[in-house]
């Protein structure tokens, strides 16, 4: 009998570890995510861009393709008159487009979310893994292997959870652009 209350005890505590290390990797950005997915989707819409309301010439388009990945950048642009007039006449693939196409990538922060759902610090087995891109050039994939990408768990864990909030917050800009939308219509 003691036998077996300690192997439930053991069991119970390894159990209650499990569920506390993944609530710590939960993601920031999965909400905002699927807040944006489900709006895209509402209004029937696949793309939608937004000026930084905390940083003047400084934007974030996504482009939504459906049932796979989401892909959000933000981003400088030289030229803002020339992208409000994009948003303003709803043009947000253009936006997107010309804020993916500038030669210089300086305060570039681009995602991919793989399957539109957040960024994951590692992958469900089977399932394609998120990236981000600062810069044009510094990329991290998040695959889960860190050492390939010579980092150490630490910094591959740190540069997560700070892409993450970058990331959720982008989102939400973003969402809070979709339910202007909603509220329109």
């Amino acid at each position: 009998m003691l036998r077996f209350i300690l192997a439930f005890i053991v069991a119970f505590v390894v159990a209650m570890g499990l569920i506390a290390l993944r609530a710590e990797e939960a993601s920031q950005s999965a909400v905002p995510a699927a807040t944006v997915k489900v709006l895209l989707s509402q209004l029937k819409m696949d793309s939608i861009a937004a000026r930084d309301p905390d940083e003047a010439g400084r934007y974030i388009a996504a482009l939504y393709i459906e049932d796979s990945q989401l892909l959000v950048i933000g981003a400088p642009y030289t030229v803002p008159a020339a992208l409000d007039r994009l948003i303003a006449s709803g043009s947000y693939r253009d936006a997107y487009l010309n804020l993916q196409a500038v030669k210089d990538h300086r305060g570039h922060f681009f995602v991919v979310d793989s399957l539109a759902d957040g960024l994951k610090k590692v992958p469900d087995v089977d399932q394609p893994f998120d990236s981000t891109t600062i810069d044009g050039s510094v990329m991290v994939m998040f695959d889960g292997k860190w050492d390939a990408q010579k980092l150490n768990e630490a910094a591959y864990n740190s540069m997560f959870a700070k892409d993450d909030e970058r990331y959720a917050r982008m989102l939400t800009i973003l969402a809070n652009e979709l339910r202007k939308k909603t509220t329109a219509q």
